[in-house]
């Protein structure tokens, strides 16, 4: 693991990107202590408890089509899933068996031509926090979970685990293995009902009706 550790940045996407643009090899880590401009999907403010939590970035180079990286998010949140004893909501949300969220990645890709060039995988993992703004009443922690935790030690942990799974040919089997969002109903959209089924492209099949993107309601 080539880790880049800061204190703070405006965002370690954004520093990755400016690595990743220079030739920074697959498996490179940018860690912040703070980020002053943090964001998550849907272009969300992130924010993490500093010195509790971890914030990092992951550069991945997987030798695929432009067109599957969407399948690197899920290979990624499915092995995280499995590290941490975790469950995995559609799209790229790691929760509790009772639906606390714990984790959430995001995705940001380059391309060359049809393949992808590189990928900055975000992930913002609630480690040591145990206290939890009123705004997010849904959050958790592993230390919540399963006490204590070394954050040295997550890290190596997380950083591995995805980087074993994000292209594994088995990812998607993993992912409806770990998954907390099958089986029951959702709403992404205009599309409501019980989400039955994961297809091979990443699509969530909803009675019937495969949702490609979106955000569970």
């Amino acid at each position: 693991m080539l880790l880049h550790r800061y204190d703070v940045v405006s965002s370690t996407q954004s520093v990755a990107r400016a690595l990743a643009d220079d030739g920074a090899p697959h498996g490179t880590v940018v860690l912040a202590e703070e980020q002053t401009a943090g964001r998550g999907r849907l272009d969300r403010r992130w924010d993490s408890a500093r010195g509790l939590n971890l914030t990092f970035t992951l550069v991945l180079r997987p030798r695929i089509a432009a067109r599957d990286a969407p399948l690197l998010t899920l290979g990624a949140a499915a092995g995280l899933a499995t590290a941490f004893d975790l469950r995995v909501k559609w799209p790229n949300d790691l929760v509790t068996g009772e639906g606390r969220k714990v984790a959430g990645l995001l995705a940001e890709m380059d391309t060359l031509g049809d393949r992808l060039a590189f990928v900055l995988l975000g992930v913002g993992l609630n480690v040591n926090q145990t206290v939890f703004p009123e705004a997010l009443p849904n959050a958790t922690s592993l230390a919540v979970i399963a006490g204590p935790q070394d954050r040295e030690d997550v890290l190596e942990r997380a950083v591995a685990s995805i980087v074993a799974w994000a292209d594994h040919p088995d990812r998607l089997s993993l992912w409806r293995h770990r998954a907390h969002t099958l089986g029951r109903r959702v709403r992404i959209g205009e599309v409501e009902g019980v989400a039955t089924g994961l297809r091979d492209d990443g699509a969530l099949i909803v009675d019937g009706v495969p949702v490609l993107a979106g955000e569970l309601g």
